[in-house]
């Protein structure tokens, strides 16, 4: 695993796939979505073309497909066909505007300019054909069930690690069903925690105690990098708020050149004896973060949170009201993180919240 840095994934992260991923998408447990993606593995595979060898076609539901010079054709995704059209050099969410028949012309002619180029179709193995994805051929999949395994490895050693409860079907006050795993078109989403092997936060007035959890995303289909964030947390909502969120480490790999097989091997093995491990580490983490203090005084936090996190004035002494409220210690690391966490879950704007769970990891890479 990498060294910790600053991640995408925030206190939100899990919150946003609740309340977006359609029930289709939506799994009871890990297994039954590792199943489901070897379903999908099994009928889906890899074919390199070029683009001399691709047209498009109106069919009469105003749908385009792509048909090769064998005559066969196959429809296009939502997703294929966006890559499809900026392959074409041509704007997807314009062509999308369009009558097929324009559409189909408008990326037919853009094919023909770059004729020579080659391509991996990710396309259903037997009729009806569908084309999943158009990527090029550097680049490497890594697939949904072999990741899935790994974190059922982990879970079959460790039974304490669960997929958290959620509301059914991201509706809020419904039902709580193991919630967490999605498996869509173009991803795979994991939300993982231990709830059962707590450590002791000694600046959590509430004793309740501090837990650790792991994100794993992936996309076979080009939407998004595989990704494996570890973090620290104190509670998570039925509709998969992450309070007193704290990222440990992650890993981020694009899907390009061989390598990512290697690096996803090696580091989800790092992963694996980090998570396998008792809670000692992360302790030893809590424990220096607690000790070390930002400055002696509150102005004196303040104008070193403005400085180091690139923070305005207002938003620093906010933070610091709120750790002072909630934390036995706001001047330390530790106590002032938990208040920008406290700040981030009362803006309402996604883009300032993420600006402040991104300071607070930020600060948390400071503990020495």
């Amino acid at each position: 695993m990498t060294g910790r840095r600053v991640s995408a994934v925030t206190a939100y992260t899990a919150h946003r796939e609740w309340a977006s991923r359609p029930p289709d998408e939506r799994y009871a447990s890990v297994h039954a979505l590792c199943e489901a993606a070897r379903a999908r593995h099994a009928r889906i595979e890899e074919r390199a073309t070029e683009t001399v060898d691709l047209r498009t076609e109106a069919l009469d539901t105003d749908d385009l497909a792509i048909r090769n010079t064998s005559g066969r054709t196959a429809a296009l995704t939502h997703w294929s066909f966006g890559q499809l059209a900026t392959i074409a050099s041509a704007p997807p969410s314009y062509l999308r505007t369009l009558p097929a028949p324009i559409a189909s012309e408008a990326i037919n002619y853009g094919l023909r300019q770059f004729a020579r180029d080659q391509y991996q179709l990710f396309i259903e193995r037997t009729a009806p054909w569908t084309v999943h994805a158009i990527t090029s051929p550097r680049y490497a999949r890594v697939q949904h069930h072999e990741l899935a395994g790994r974190v059922l490895d982990l879970m079959a050693q460790h039974p304490a690690w669960h997929l958290p409860l959620g509301y059914k079907d991201g509706e809020c006050g419904a039902e709580r069903v193991p919630s967490g795993a999605y498996l869509g078109d173009r991803d795979m989403f994991l939300f993982v925690v231990d709830g059962n092997r707590d450590l002791d936060d000694p600046t959590d007035r509430t004793h309740a105690g501090l837990f650790r959890g792991f994100i794993l995303r992936n996309s076979d289909v080009g939407a998004a990098a595989l990704t494996l964030d570890v973090f620290l947390y104190r509670h998570v909502c039925g509709n998969h708020v992450i309070w007193g969120f704290q990222h440990v480490a992650g890993f981020r790999r694009r899907h390009v050149g061989a390598s990512i097989q290697t690096a996803w091997t090696t580091s989800l093995d790092s992963v694996r004896a980090a998570l396998d491990a008792d809670t000692a580490n992360d302790r030893a983490l809590l424990l220096r973060a607690t000790s070390q203090e930002l400055g002696a005084t509150r102005d004196a936090v303040i104008d070193t949170a403005v400085r180091r996190l690139d923070m305005s004035q207002k938003q620093a002494a906010e933070a610091y009201t709120l750790a002072e409220e909630h934390e036995s210690n706001p001047r330390s690391i530790w106590g002032y993180v938990q208040g920008l966490t406290r700040l981030s879950q009362r803006t309402p704007w996604q883009d300032g919240r993420y600006v402040l769970d991104r300071a607070a990891s930020r600060l948390v890479t400071t503990v020495h």
